[in-house]
């Protein structure tokens, strides 16, 4: 069963997003309606932007535990520190403690396997500004006050973390398979193998896993330059969807349309200045997320929606 069976049996609506295919940036928002049981205003009504309490956790950061040994080093120190200001102090430890136990106690409880939440509250001012965010989008509906409306809120994030580590981990699976069968039966190809001198832009049955070379090079040296060069619009317009497949592995494909857009529109007028630096920007992006390199590749969508 899918996640979206879940959250609609739970009243949840996807307002953005592929349930299949977790983006791995969730945000969650509810509705929230003015309490009659309210008496006072408290710090938490802070929270609410014009009637919205969202959520935002981006799981996509590949170490998400901490060490074990950093952190049974941090509990050794606290407990140290501990003692010594209760000597300090002149405070006696009680006869039945044995602190060797509590030691080893504090040890295993922090050696337990935990599934941490980096979830924060999302600052949005509308639905439309949600809904404009590189993230996948959920509506847990409408509620009175804050209080059952930010335990749900809180509690989703557990689920999609679960269910976007699954699909990674069978998505590693599933392209290591991939790359074993193709190495088995030597169809990896590198730069060399793809920019020789042929009419169209890659060979048949090429994607990005089974490209063992530069991509920026690529993108750069073969790919932009052969689709500015096409005599045509049909003969562009076979080309292009080419450059779709060879990219339909990688995991953003908004980028893969603005590259598409910003070549189309620099075909009309060589001279567009803003085509040129989107189609600059969308491909240091591609680049960045191919090599796993998520902080560049959130500067560089910044930067990008400036255009």
């Amino acid at each position: 069963m899918t996640i979206f069976y879940i959250l609609h049996m739970l009243g949840i609506e996807q307002k953005k997003g592929n349930d299949e295919k977790l983006c791995g940036r969730m945000i969650a928002y509810a509705k929230i309606l003015p309490s009659p049981d309210a008496q006072n205003a408290t710090p938490f009504d802070d929270l609410v932007k014009n009637g919205l309490l969202a959520l935002e956790g981006d799981f996509r950061e590949t170490s998400m535990f901490p060490e074990t040994r950093n952190i049974g080093k941090s509990v050794d120190s606290k407990l140290n520190n501990l003692l010594e200001s209760m000597q300090e102090e002149g405070i006696e430890l009680p006869d039945n403690v044995d602190i060797d136990s509590l030691r080893n106690r504090l040890h295993e409880l922090s050696n337990m396997e935990v599934i941490p939440i980096p979830a924060r509250i999302g600052n949005f001012a509308s639905e439309e500004d949600i809904m404009k965010e590189n993230a996948d989008v959920y509506y847990i509906g409408e509620y009175i006050g804050l209080n059952q409306a930010h335990f749900c809120l809180t509690t989703l994030p557990i689920y999609y973390q679960a269910r976007y580590r699954e699909q990674a981990k069978a998505a590693e699976i599933n392209l290591l398979n991939e790359m074993l069968s193709q190495f088995e039966s030597g169809a990896m190809m590198d730069n060399d193998d793809i920019q020789k001198d042929t009419d169209e832009l890659f060979p048949a049955g090429l994607t990005l896993n089974t490209f063992v070379g530069d991509l920026d090079n690529l993108l750069n040296v073969r790919v932009i330059p052969f689709l500015l060069a096409c005599e045509n619009d049909s003969d562009y317009e076979a080309q292009i969807a080419l450059f779709y497949n060879f990219m339909k592995d990688y995991p953003q494909q908004e980028d893969i349309t603005r590259v598409d857009h910003a070549i189309r529109e620099l075909r009309k007028r060589g001279d567009n200045q803003s085509a040129r630096k989107l189609l600059e920007l969308s491909c240091k992006k591609i680049n960045s997320i191919y090599s796993e390199d998520t902080k560049t590749a959130e500067k560089l969508e910044a930067e990008i929606k400036t255009i």
